[in-house]
């Protein structure tokens, strides 16, 4: 995708984020922060401050992933893979909705980048919905997932809410296949 193709994605996807029940009841939303090739996350994160939400995003510590609270004001560093995450912060200890990055996805089944980082993470917050952001070329069929694998509740992209009720696979005419 060029970078204006990638912008207007993410902008799609947000206006579908935004628009979901689960989004707008959220009250301590945790949201990734965005690496190169992910949908942008940032303009989500500053409307989830703006509307005075306690959010969290990911900080790494060793082979765990924990929820920090941020403010408009956090100070911010990179990771060892280039990814901000906050300097320092408070640990949430409550999540309501997870929006988590996908490398890959059939249907609600998700792929990240392996590290199960995510899956981990996600098996803390038993009760949040769980929400996945990709742009639509990350479709794929047949995908196998292991058993620690959490599936996602929703998966938004920016030609797209996939749900529980519309999770069949959709050809590209539109036609179930």
């Amino acid at each position: 995708m060029s970078d204006a193709e990638r912008e207007w994605a993410s902008g799609a996807i947000t206006d579908a984020l935004i628009s979901l029940d689960a989004f707008r009841k959220c009250r301590k939303p945790f949201v990734f922060m965005s690496a190169k090739g992910e949908p942008d996350t940032e303009a989500l994160i500053g409307l989830l401050l703006a509307m005075e939400r306690e959010v969290a995003v990911p900080r790494v510590r060793g082979g765990e992933m924990d929820a920090v609270r941020i403010t408009p004001y956090t100070d911010f560093r990179r990771n060892a893979w280039g990814i901000s995450e906050p300097a320092k912060g408070m640990i949430a200890t409550e999540c309501d909705l997870a929006v988590v990055p996908v490398v890959a996805f059939d249907g609600l089944k998700r792929a990240g980048h392996g590290k199960g980082y995510y899956d981990r993470f996600l098996s803390r917050f038993p009760g949040c919905v769980k929400v996945g952001i990709a742009f639509s070329c990350r479709r794929t069929e047949g995908l196998v997932t292991e058993p620690h694998d959490i599936p996602m509740d929703i998966i938004v992209t920016e030609k797209e809410v996939i749900t529980a009720d519309n999770v069949a696979v959709f050809n590209s005419f539109g036609a179930r296949e």
